[in-house]
């Protein structure tokens, strides 16, 4: 017979044993989920962030955006233009955003057009920089970075304007993810 010392011991490490395994299961179950499937659509949606963080992201208006979306043909682009490093981060996630939205109007059989403007101080301006009168925007994304208005991370429908806006670069692509997800119409992963 064992002395109780060494079967002590070997209780222990089986038991520790038995808790780094387990341990490394839930780790290989918490995989990022980064990509999705839309039946009828041929390609994958790549996203930049893990979808179940990007779900946590608030929404308000949810029913409205996918309203505007369904009825609009073209949609403005709006931004305040006065900070370099919120320009930067809204170019990455506009072009995440549009691409994705695009391909699915497609697959939906819908045309979907992008208009972008921005300001600084009082003067508008176009994509192509061209100082341009105020435009009468319709169906608008008026994006908020850190340093141009972001409150909170959250999408936001108030009429035909909806606001993206994220308190760090992170959080602005979290928020632009979310707003893909309710155009997709998904609500859960």
């Amino acid at each position: 017979m064992l002395p109780k010392k060494v079967v002590r011991s070997k209780l222990l490490f089986v038991f520790m044993l038995f808790s780094v395994l387990l341990v490394s299961g839930c780790v290989q179950q918490q995989r990022e989920i980064k990509e999705i499937t839309i039946p009828g659509h041929p390609q994958i949606y790549s996203f930049s962030n893990d979808l179940r963080e990007v779900l946590k992201v608030p929404v308000s208006g949810k029913a409205d955006m996918q309203i505007l979306f369904l009825q609009s043909s073209s949609i403005d682009i709006v931004f305040n233009g006065t900070s370099t490093q919120d320009n930067a981060y809204f170019r990455v996630v506009l072009i995440d955003m549009i691409t994705k939205m695009q391909a699915y109007a497609s697959n939906e059989g819908k045309q979907l057009t992008f208009r972008s403007y921005y300001f600084v101080d009082s003067k508008w301006y176009n994509s192509t920089n061209g100082e341009i009168e105020k435009p009468g925007l319709g169906t608008a994304i008026w994006l908020k970075g850190p340093e141009t208005g972001a409150e909170e991370t959250s999408v936001r429908a108030d009429e035909s304007i909806i606001t993206v806006q994220g308190t760090s670069y992170k959080n602005l692509t979290l928020a632009g993810d979310r707003l893909v997800l309710v155009v997709f119409g998904i609500d859960r992963i």
